[in-house]
C-alpha cells in the first residue's frame, strides 16, 4: 500500500474475477485468416498460474497441443467445465482457491479467472483479511492488468468483497475513497497510472464502481487506447453475492460484447487516421490534375489544340496512380464498415444478454427486478449509440472522397479516349489521304501508260507531213510529251472525284 494511503477496515471473502479476451480467427475462418498468435491468451493463463505457485497448467481442447476444438459458436473448451485451484497467497499462508474457464465464443477466446480467499474453511467463516490481499494476487508483475496480458480484445477486472460492519451503511458516493483504496492494490500509483472513476451506482443492490473502460482518442494525432476496466463491487450482505455467481456464465458474455465494441470502436480510431490521410491525398492529386490541365490548356491556346504525346503520358500516370489510391480508400471505407456493423451486432448481443441475465435469475427463484442491472444498460443505451452516430457521420464525410475520386478517374479517362481517338482519326484521315494520293498517281501512271502506246495511232509519222506543227519534234518526244499530260489530267480527276466521294458520304 502507498505510504500515503490511510489504513483500511480489513475485508471478507475478496475475490478476483478477470475476464480477457483475444480474436483468434478473422472473418472466413480459414487457417490463413487466423489472427496472430491465437493461443496467446492460454499462455498468459498458465503464466499466471506458474507466477502463483500453482502447479497445475490449462489442459482444453487445441492446447496445449493442436487437438481438434469441438464445433459450435460457444463453446466450453475445458473437459472438466472449469480448472479448479487451491494454495496459498504468494508469500503468505492466506488460502487461496479459484477456477479457470476457457471458452470460444464465436471468433475469439476468453479466459476467465477467479481467485478469492474462500467464505469458509473446514466449515467455518474464515475470518477479515486485509486489503492487500488482491496486492499480493497480483503479484510485482501486475499479472491481471493489459500491459501482462496483451489481449487483442480487451479485459474486464472485477474486484468483489464483503464491506466490513463499520461501512455497510455508507451509500455508493460515500465509499468512493474506500473504492479507490481496492482500485490501489491492483494499479499500484508507481507502476502504472491509475483511470479515474467513470460511474458508480449499485447492482443488485450493492454499491458498486466503474474505472476507466473508456476509449482516448488521439484523433490525427497517434493510436487510440482503451483505458484499463475494472469494476470494483462491494457488498452488504450474501443475496448479491448469490446473484452473481448464479449468473456467472452470462456475465462472460455481457463483457465479450462490451470488449468487442470497444476494440471495435478502437480500431475505428486508428482507420479514421489512416483514411483522412488518403483522403488528403486524393484532393491533393485531383487538385494538381486540374492544374496541369488548366497549364495544358494555356499552352494550346495560339497553336493546334490536343495534348502532346508527353502530356498523354503524364495523365495516364496520374489516371494510375488514383485508380491505386481508390482501391486503399475503398479497402479502407469497408474495414470502416465492417467495423460500424461489429459494433451494432455485438451492442444488440449486449443488450439481449443484459435481458437474459435477468430471466436466468428469475428462473432460479431470485426476485429481480431489471433495475438492479441499471448499472450495466448506459453502455448499451448510450455509450455503444454514439460510437455508431459518430462512424456514420465520418463515412458519410469520406464517402464524398470516393465520389473525389471517382469523378478524377472519369474526367482522365474521358481526356485520354478523347485524345486517343481525335489522334486515331487523325492518322486514319492521313493513311486515308495517303491511299487516295496513291490511287489517284496510280491512275495516272496507268493513263500516261495507255496514252504513249496509242498516241502513234493519233498522228502520222511527221516525216510523212512536213506542213504539221510537230513535224520537227521526235515520235517519242510526242509520245511523252501526251502521256506526261495525259497522266496529269488523269491524276488530277482522280483527286476530285474522290473528294467529291468523301464529301458526299459525309454529309449522307
Amino acid at each position: 500500500m502507498d505510504s500515503k494511503t490511510p489504513v483500511t477496515p480489513n475485508i471478507y471473502a475478496p475475490n478476483l474475477h478477470l475476464f480477457a479476451f483475444h480474436l483468434w480467427r478473422g472473418l472466413t475462418g480459414e487457417p490463413e485468416s487466423l489472427a496472430p498468435n491465437p493461443k496467446q491468451l492460454w499462455e498468459r493463463g498458465d503464466e499466471i498460474l506458474n507466477s502463483l505457485g500453482f502447479t497445475e497448467r490449462l489442459q482444453i481442447h487445441g492446447y496445449p497441443d493442436d487437438s481438434r476444438e469441438p464445433p459450435g459458436p460457444q463453446i466450453n473448451l475445458c473437459p472438466h467445465n472449469s480448472l479448479k485451484l487451491r494454495g496459498t497467497l504468494p508469500n503468505s499462508d492466506l488460502t487461496i482457491t479459484g477456477k479457470i474457464y476457457s471458452h470460444r465464443l464465436y471468433d475469439s477466446y476468453g479466459l476467465t479467472v477467479n481467485l478469492r480467499h474462500p467464505e469458509q474453511e473446514n466449515g467455518e467463516k474464515t475470518a477479515d483479511v486485509p486489503i492487500s490481499f488482491w496486492r499480493n494476487l497480483s503479484t510485482e508483475k501486475l499479472l491481471f492488468l493489459p500491459d501482462f496480458l496483451k489481449s487483442s480484445l480487451g479485459q474486464t477486472l472485477l474486484l468483489t468483497a464483503f464491506l466490513p460492519q463499520s461501512e455497510q451503511k455508507k451509500n455508493a458516493d460515500e465509499l468512493q475513497d474506500f473504492a479507490r483504496h481496492c482500485l490501489a492494490q491492483v494499479m499500484p500509483s508507481q507502476k502504472i497510472k491509475r483511470p479515474p472513476l467513470h460511474k458508480l451506482g449499485e447492482l443488485f443492490g450493492s454499491p458498486c464502481f466503474e474505472f476507466g473502460g473508456q476509449v482516448l482518442d488521439a484523433g490525427l494525432e497517434g493510436e487510440a487506447e482503451v483505458q484499463p476496466h475494472i469494476l470494483i463491487l462491494l457488498f452488504r450482505e450474501d443475496l448479491p453475492s448469490a446473484k452473481l455467481v448464479d449468473a456467472y456464465r452470462n456475465f462472460i458474455n455481457l463483457f465479450y460484447y462490451r470488449n468487442k465494441v470497444l476494440s471495435a470502436y478502437q480500431e475505428t480510431r486508428t482507420l479514421y487516421r489512416k483514411t483522412y490521410k488518403l483522403y488528403t491525398d486524393l484532393e491533393q492529386n485531383v487538385k494538381l490534375f486540374k492544374q496541369d490541365i488548366n497549364i495544358s490548356r494555356q499552352e494550346e491556346t495560339g497553336r493546334r489544340s490536343g495534348l502532346t504525346q508527353a502530356q498523354l503520358e503524364d495523365l495516364k500516370g496520374v489516371l494510375k496512380k488514383l485508380a491505386a489510391l481508390d482501391l486503399d480508400y475503398g479497402r479502407l471505407l469497408r474495414n470502416y464498415k465492417h467495423s460500424r456493423n461489429t459494433i451494432s451486432i455485438n451492442t444488440k448481443n449486449y443488450q439481449v444478454t443484459l435481458a437474459a441475465i435477468l430471466n436466468t435469475l428469475q428462473e432460479q427463484g431470485y426476485e429481480v427486478q431489471p433495475q438492479e442491472l441499471e448499472f450495466f444498460r448506459e453502455f448499451g443505451d448510450r455509450t455503444s449509440p454514439y460510437f455508431q452516430t459518430r462512424i456514420n457521420d465520418e463515412l458519410n464525410y469520406f464517402v464524398e472522397g470516393s465520389s473525389l475520386a471517382d469523378k478524377a478517374i472519369a474526367s482522365i479517362r474521358g481526356i485520354v479516349e478523347i485524345e486517343q481517338t481525335q489522334r486515331d482519326r487523325s492518322l486514319q484521315e492521313q493513311n486515308q489521304q495517303l491511299q487516295d494520293q496513291i490511287q489517284a498517281i496510280g491512275v495516272g501512271i496507268g493513263t500516261g501508260a495507255i496514252f504513249a502506246s496509242t498516241v502513234g495511232l493519233l498522228f502520222p509519222d511527221s516525216r510523212d507531213e512536213p506542213n504539221l506543227e510537230f513535224a520537227n519534234l521526235h515520235p517519242f518526244a510526242i509520245a511523252l510529251l501526251f502521256s506526261f499530260a495525259a497522266a496529269l489530267v488523269a491524276w488530277g480527276g482522280t483527286k476530285l472525284l474522290i473528294r467529291v466521294w468523301w464529301w458526299t458520304s459525309r454529309r449522307l
